[in-house]
């Protein structure tokens, strides 16, 4: 037997090849076959063609089916060969001699610390990253310790602290779209958000769309029985979108089911307990399969059909669970403390959220640890066992009364590095307009960091300023008394704190990935936080601690 070579690309039918819309299919025939032989292969070749067209033309209006999660190595925003490049940073401290504060240094150890979430990945956790209290997060701690000690922080160890709520997990789940005469479609993006039952959750029933699931929007929409989909939007990112809680909004009025639909690149997968039911179950499914219901909705609609929607979870949850933190010194001139804080833990690869972070902390510990002269200070590292399920900084100051009365400020690093993404139109003759709209483009700057310090004075304020003026790093135009993330102990207790940080359309998904953290944006943070350490390190107490400077007049 020989397979015909087929002409490509096809427009047309061709001797020994049938096509349909979805695939080019090659007949094979013997070498010496009979010409009445072949003919009746062709016919039936074209026959099974038209058929497969027509049911393919059919099959879920016309709408293509969307497909897998897409790929962690490659990205998914556009960056074509003619692409500039993230901004170089020329910053580095001269005293840098051993390159401590190289951006392809942390870079490497951004790898590393993410391939702890890709082993629980390929462990088969389904909502796999380093959680607190689960074998990934464990890993990084440990790796981590051991670089502060290898970096001569000799008192470099880990110390243990169960978990005060228990970690909801999904067992297992699945969303599958349904319509009469067309295939069923299992969304590949979907993961479940945790509710407040653990009992077996299924539901069905026609899909409704309400839009972002404004007040306005659901005044005239009836999703009693309904499976509902919410447009999300993430202006930047999860943390910001207004949709949260239109969930359990959502099941008050009577659905069975939502389905919250992340209006981001290519197809991920996300989590966020934000967006979740109370004993309904709810999901987030990434761009392009919230793109295939929307149009699916309208399609169906205008045929005067309906799309159905089945939902299946079910979970567990794990209580007592032990978390780790890790903790080094660097003794100061001084014993009063600064405190360098980084959470370990991450949903999915977690490069931005928090593995920049993590790695931008390590390099200032080795850089610190090398100088020739000791800080002002004593710089206490803080590797925290992370906020989203177990609080690792509340354990912290529970175990270390010592240290916190000691302390004088607090800074954490979080999500420092990540390249800014926007949707963008762009030039298309083709397209409507002379525009195709909704194309994902990189930016040659990193995400915009909001600079914020809580329980901390307008020196403290003034220095957070030098973050843009000094080290070109991108920040918002004024500085805000908000710190959220790993702060939030540390803001209860009273401690002056301080950060630069941001989130993105990758925040929370498995888009977080390597492929979207700047090298040189590393390097900018890591040395605009060199700087502003020895700084607080220097600086008098008094200058502090205190209310943050008068807002400015409008």
């Amino acid at each position: 037997m020989a397979t015909i070579r087929c002409r490509r690309p096809m427009r047309r039918w061709w001797p020994g090849c049938a096509i349909s819309s979805d695939r080019l299919g090659c007949l094979q025939i013997g070498r010496r076959g009979g010409r009445m032989r072949h003919l009746k292969s062709l016919v039936l070749a074209a026959a099974l063609a038209l058929t497969a067209g027509a049911a393919s033309a059919q099959a879920w209006f016309g709408a293509p089916t969307p497909g897998p999660v897409s790929p962690p190595d490659k990205p998914t925003f556009h960056a074509g060969p003619a692409s500039y490049g993230p901004a170089p940073a020329h910053v580095r401290p001269a005293d840098d001699a051993r390159g401590a504060l190289s951006g392809e240094k942390m870079m490497a150890d951004v790898r590393r610390i993410v391939g702890f979430s890709l082993e629980r990945k390929a462990a088969g956790d389904l909502l796999y990253g380093r959680i607190s209290g689960l074998p990934g997060e464990k890993a990084v701690v440990d790796w981590a310790v051991a670089r502060l000690k290898a970096d001569g922080l000799t008192d470099a160890h880990a110390e243990p602290y169960v978990s005060e709520a228990p970690l909801w997990l999904p067992v297992s789940y699945e969303l599958r779209a349904m319509t009469d005469g067309s295939p069923d479609v299992v969304l590949a993006s979907a993961v479940p958000i945790r509710n407040r039952t653990l009992k077996p959750a299924a539901a069905e029933g026609p899909l409704v769309f309400v839009g972002r699931g404004s007040a306005a929007e659901l005044a005239n929409v009836d999703v009693k029985g309904r499976v509902a989909v919410v447009n999300v939007v993430p202006d930047d990112s999860l943390f910001a979108a207004r949709e949260k809680g239109v969930a359990r909004e959502l099941e008050k009025r009577g659905a069975v089911g939502v389905i919250n639909a992340v209006e981001s690149p290519g197809n991920l997968l996300y989590y966020d307990n934000r967006y979740g039911c109370d004993a309904a179950p709810c999901f987030l499914v990434g761009g392009d399969d919230g793109a295939f219901l929307e149009s699916v909705i309208g399609r169906a609609a205008k045929a005067g059909k309906t799309v159905r929607m089945k939902l299946t979870l079910q979970a567990e949850e794990r209580p007592n669970l032990t978390a780790w933190n890790g903790v080094a010194t660097i003794p100061g001139m001084s014993d009063e403390v600064v405190i360098v804080n980084a959470h370990a833990d991450a949903w999915f690869d977690g490069a931005d959220d928090n593995a920049d972070g993590l790695a931008v902390q390590l390099a200032l510990a080795d850089y610190f640890a090398h100088r020739k002269e000791k800080p002002a200070r004593t710089l206490v590292f803080m590797v925290s066992g992370g906020h989203h399920t177990a609080v690792g900084a509340a354990a912290f100051i529970k175990a270390h009364p010592e240290i916190i009365k000691k302390t004088v400020l607090v800074m954490n690093l979080e999500h420092l590095a990540q390249i800014a993404v926007t949707q963008a139109a762009r030039l298309d003759p083709a397209a409507p307009g002379g525009y195709e709209s909704g194309v994902w483009t990189a930016n040659t700057t990193e995400t915009t960091k909001q600079a914020g310090a809580v329980n901390a004075g307008p020196y403290v304020w003034a220095l957070m300023g030098k973050a843009s003026k000094r080290y070109g790093v991108v920040t918002s135009y004024e500085p805000t008394p908000s710190a959220p993330g790993d702060l939030g102990a540390y803001i209860r207790a009273g401690l002056p704190s301080a950060q630069l940080i941001s989130s993105e359309v990758y925040y929370h998904s498995s888009g977080d990935t390597p492929s979207t953290i700047s090298v040189p944006g590393l390097e900018r943070a890591a040395a605009f936080y060199a700087g502003f350490i020895e700084d607080v390190a220097k600086a008098p107490r008094e200058k502090l601690k205190g209310p943050p400077p008068a807002a400015p007049g409008r």
